[in-house]
This record gives C-alpha cells, structure tokens and sequence, in this order.
C-alpha cells in the first residue's frame, strides 16, 4: 500500500510538472499573437477602394477681385455634404472623385447653392489606427443664386483626422478650402471687371468604407 500511495504522489506530480511546462512553452506563442495583433497594419493597393460620406457646416469667409477689391461674403453659415469614391493607387495614395453640395443665405434670406463636381487626389500619412490625409480636388461648380444660374471652375485643398476602427471602417473630420473663381466674358451681361474669386470652407464629420 505505502508503495502504491507513493506512486499515486509521483504521478500527480509529474502531471502538474508536464503542465507547467506546456503552459510555460504555450505563453511566449500567445504573447507573441497578442504583439502581432496589436502590430497589425492593414495595406491597400491597386483594386482596393473605398467610399465617404461627410456631413457639416459650411463657413463663407470672402470674396476678392474687382473694383471692391476684398470684400465680406456677406453669406450667413450654411450646411454642406458630399460623396467620394476613390480607388487606391497605392498604399498611401488614391485618386477618384466626388459629388457635393452646400447652401447658405444672404441676410434678406436669398439663398446660393453650389453643387462642385471634381477629381480627388488624396495622400494618407498614417500612424495606425489614426490616418490623415491630405487631399486636393478641382473640377466643375454648378452655383444659382438669386435665379441666376453659372458654371465656374472650383479647387478644394483639405486635411483630415480618422480613426480606424478596423481595416473597412473609419470615421474621422475633414476641413476643406473651397475656391470658386468667377469669370466673365464680352457674351456675358456682366463686365470682365467684375470678375470674382470666392474664398469658403468647410468642416464635415466623416464615415469611410473601404473594400
């Protein structure tokens, strides 16, 4: 009996050493899986795109050119939204377009609308999981304002802040420069020498979808 008692003893002590040691040998591999996850930086490439929707204020600051020189846009804070596509060229940089739009108000309640369609051009400094990218985006603006319809050119430079929350999902802020120049000719009922450049921006919350 003394003989098997003892080596009952000697086996519950060998089973509680081989399970140290496994769980010893099993915890640099788990640490290591913890590292990699934590590590993890998800890559774009050619194929790889993605879609924005923003929503925000719009802030009209001047207007500059003609006799007046500079002038206040005597524009009351309006509202802005737009959407873009772009597909990635590579890791850092992405090129698409985008379809936008904005309102605000004169003080006698006469309304401008801006609707620009343009290429996007974006580069991503990344510091995973936030990103920011810098963009610029030229294209065509559609304006009325006070029934009076015109197409002119526009140019919007940007800078962003998102968070990733995965390797689809982001959300973030975008704040834009919005300049509309506005040309005239001898067809037009108005004199070259008024000649405009609208001078905006805007500040817009984000949700990005990449796939």
């Amino acid at each position: 009996m003394i003989f098997i008692s003892r080596y009952r003893q000697s086996r519950h002590v060998l089973v509680l050493v081989l399970s140290l040691a496994l769980a010893l040998a099993a915890a640099p591999g788990t640490a290591r899986a913890q590292e990699d996850d934590e590590d993890f930086q998800p890559t774009y490439g050619r194929g790889d795109q993605m879609i924005s929707m923003n929503l925000g204020l719009f802030i009209p600051l001047f207007f500059a050119g003609g006799p007046d020189g500079i002038k206040d846009a005597n524009l009351t804070l309006g509202g802005t939204g737009h959407l873009m596509w772009s597909g990635f060229l590579t890791n850092e940089i992405a090129l698409g377009g985008e379809l936008g739009g904005m309102f605000a108000y004169t003080p006698n309640r006469n309304a401008l609308y801006m609707i620009p369609l343009a290429m996007r051009l974006t580069y991503f400094f990344r510091a995973y999981p936030f990103e920011f990218p810098l963009s610029i985006a030229a294209g065509m603006n559609f304006s009325r304002f006070d029934g009076a319809f015109k197409i002119d050119p526009i140019v919007m430079p940007g800078v962003g802040a998102y968070w990733n929350m995965n390797s689809e999902w982001a959300f973030g802020v975008d704040l834009r420069y919005w300049w509309v120049p506005q040309f005239y000719n001898h067809v037009s009922d108005v004199s070259n020498e008024d000649n405009r450049f609208g001078n905006f921006m805007s500040t817009t919350m984000s949700i990005l979808y990449r796939f």
